[in-house]
């Protein structure tokens, strides 16, 4: 049996690329469940089982997944005893990591297997690829090297290129939807690649076809199990990354709407740049002033050609002089507008009616170390806000008296402020970190067992989201936090611990630190609420029917838009008028 790190490994590929509302998965070749577990934590509701050849990988995935079965998958008893792992349920979602290569008939497997999932259901699998550049360089030196692992593993039984794989699909009963490739070591493939490319001329086969073939070291490969659904464009236009708003409002909904087999996305900080076979779909500018003519007409040319307009907003406009100044033009001139709270909609309802709400939501929940508290003897209390010193500044006794009272018991875990770890009583625990990406910033979260997320009653933090506190909840930190926003919710107020003065901060702090089994208590019900309530992966389906509505309504919406800019004064026009900038 190859060594367990093999049997570890996910690939990032793979598990982008399986649908986030499937409820029951699949996996050919489970290994120790890494894939499933990685899948989990981006779905905690689904129900993921496995088939695995090795024995002893299979024990390892058996604490991991839903249901194990072991066996060879190419013998009918072991399909029969997958069929009754199902319960005579089809499944969504079938899974196959690096597997289909080591079957003598992989082409009979694909199609026995396709009676397992449900009409419409979808197949996700990595395939090396046998055209690879390292192979073809290999041959030229007369060399075929069978190894342990990789391209030439010397179990694999069968070689595919991307064409003949397809072919495999195809003739298994299969309708391919699309492939991505797995590149490795990108540089160096591309100097490779370049060698034979210059031979393109002479072997009268496109460049472009010849770096497409040599540069995959693997193909992922997605096909569903009947005709090619309705395809839905969506590309999305998001601010540079700062704090995780970025990731929480652009990034994760459409990784995870991307991981539906009909929908097609993109998405960038650098500009807008559409694929030139898309057709019409739905554009979300997250946060844009549009105040800028030459970007309000290159906009005006996609509306033209069909395109749906979205403006994502999750804070307060009034904070930004260029939407106040503009008086509100970037939310009338869009077809419609998404928001991440109820008061934050019926504010931007007065500009433009078509308002849905999404709340925030978390793509993938982190690892969490399980005991209480997570690191050594000390409760950990985390503070990694941004611009939040108005906030916390009144309450910096509270820290010192904390300190005096709970000393060696506690540690601060500070991300990006320094203002705030300056201010930490001299003489306790305390560990800073500079501003971090939204990967890291949630490791280090979950390294942690409390939080502060204070909040001063003001305007702008009344349209603020609880997207803090739904962070903590994920990484199974419980929040000490202000009632403003963060109470609204009936569900929070078992979670957290509530203050709005310094006294409340105090006793709701010293409460927090004196009791392992009430902080344990807590955590387990933000980890269920999240996992039940607060996943991108219970968003998706519904983000996806409405982008296919807007575009639906694409005519009536446009009209209503129409009327909109036809309302806004000439000084409020950026093609009329010149606005501040």
């Amino acid at each position: 049996m190859a060594g367990t790190t093999y049997f570890a490994n996910v690939n990032p590929e793979l598990l982008d690329w399986l649908p986030l509302d499937a409820g029951t998965l699949v996996e050919i070749g489970c290994g120790t469940g890494s894939l499933g577990a990685a899948y989990r934590a981006r779905n905690p509701a689904s129900r993921y089982g496995g088939v695995e050849l090795h024995p002893e990988a299979a024990d390892a995935a058996r604490p991991v997944l839903d249901w194990v079965v072991t066996g060879d998958i190419e013998q009918p008893a072991v399909v029969e005893r997958l069929a009754a792992a199902l319960s005579g349920q089809p499944a969504d979602v079938l899974v196959f990591g690096d597997v289909l290569e080591h079957l003598h008939d992989p082409w009979q497997c694909l199609a026995r297997l396709r009676q397992q999932v449900r009409p419409g259901g979808t197949c996700v699998a990595c395939i090396p690829n046998v055209a690879h550049w390292s192979l073809l360089l290999q041959q030229l030196q007369g060399r075929w090297d069978y190894a342990d692992q990789g391209l030439l593993d010397r179990t694999h039984l069968r070689f595919f290129t991307l064409e003949t794989a397809i072919e495999l699909f195809r003739g298994a009963g299969w309708t391919v939807l699309d492939a991505k490739p797995r590149i490795i070591q990108p540089d160096k493939t591309r100097q490779a690649v370049e060698l034979f490319t210059s031979l393109a001329d002479r072997l009268g086969t496109p460049p472009e076809r010849i770096r497409q073939n040599l540069s995959a070291l693997q193909w992922v490969i997605r096909a569903v199990n009947g005709p090619v659904p309705t395809r839905l464009h969506v590309a999305g236009f998001g601010l540079r990354k700062q704090a995780g708003v970025t990731e929480a409002r652009i990034d994760h909904p459409l990784r995870a709407l991307a991981s539906l087999p009909h929908s097609r996305v993109i998405h960038s900080e650098q500009g807008i740049s559409l694929p030139t076979d898309w057709a019409a779909g739905v554009l979300i500018l997250q946060r844009q002033f549009l105040i800028h003519p030459p970007f309000i007409q290159s906009l005006q040319k996609l509306i033209d050609k069909g395109w749906v307009i979205i403006q994502d907003m999750d804070d307060d406009p009034h904070h930004w002089r260029e939407f106040v100044e503009s008086d509100f033009y970037a939310y009338r001139a869009v077809h419609a507008v998404t928001v991440s709270t109820e008061p934050l909609a019926a504010m931007i309802r007065a500009w433009n009616p078509e308002v849905r709400l999404f709340a925030n939501a978390i793509h993938q929940l982190p690892l969490i170390p399980a005991t209480v508290p997570k690191q050594g003897g000390r409760i950990r209390i985390f503070f990694g806000a941004l611009n939040r010193e108005a906030d916390w500044r009144p309450l910096q006794t509270v820290w010192q008296h904390l300190a005096d009272q709970r000393g060696d018991a506690i540690e601060f875990v500070v991300v990006h402020d320094q203002a705030f770890f300056a201010a930490l009583p001299s003489g306790c625990a305390k560990v800073f970190h500079p501003t971090l990406p939204q990967p890291d910033y949630m490791k280090v979260l979950a390294s942690c067992d409390l939080a502060l997320l204070p909040l001063r009653d003001t305007p702008f933090n009344r349209m603020k989201s609880d997207l803090k506190f739904i962070e903590c909840c994920a990484a199974g930190v419980v929040p000490v936090c202000s009632s403003l926003i963060y109470a609204d919710r009936p569900e929070h107020r078992d979670i957290g611990w509530f203050a709005d003065t310094a006294a409340d901060w105090l006793t709701a702090l010293l409460a927090a630190t004196a009791d392992p089994a009430a902080l344990a208590g807590r955590r387990a019900l933000g980890l269920d609420y999240v996992k039940t309530r607060r996943m991108q992966a219970g968003q998706v389906r519904e983000r996806a029917a409405y982008y296919q509505a807007l575009i639906a309504d694409r005519t009536r919406l446009e009209q209503a838009r129409q009327a909109r800019l036809a309302a806004i004064p000439a000084r409020f026009n950026p093609l009329q008028s010149t606005i501040s900038q």
